[in-house]
């Protein structure tokens, strides 16, 4: 998976590109509260910054097997990497940038 993600990290240097940070269900252990996601989110937010990444919920596939809040949380409660304004940009700012 390393190689992945460092060709989606080089994906970066354009400008255009924006990464949607969620399907954590999919990835790691694939349970709650899914930390060890957190240094590839860090990874990633190095690359392309907060302004273009945006959390989605991925429903209904996240709420198959977790709760909606779980997806959340990992971002809104557990990137120390993140500042309040970054977590807002990932949370929604991003979103509503690019699709209002």
């Amino acid at each position: 998976m390393a190689a992945e993600v460092e060709a989606l990290c080089g994906l970066a240097r354009r400008g255009n590109v924006k990464v949607k940070v969620s399907a954590f269900y999919a990835l790691g252990h694939k349970r709650p509260p899914h930390e060890e996601l957190l240094p590839l989110i860090q990874r990633v937010h190095e690359a392309y910054g907060a302004q273009r990444l945006m959390w989605a919920s991925d429903c209904p596939f996240q709420v198959q097997n977790e709760t909606y809040g779980d997806g959340l949380a990992l971002v809104r409660d557990r990137c120390p990497f993140l500042s309040d304004e970054e977590r807002e940009w990932l949370l929604w700012r991003t979103a509503e940038e690019t699709f209002f």
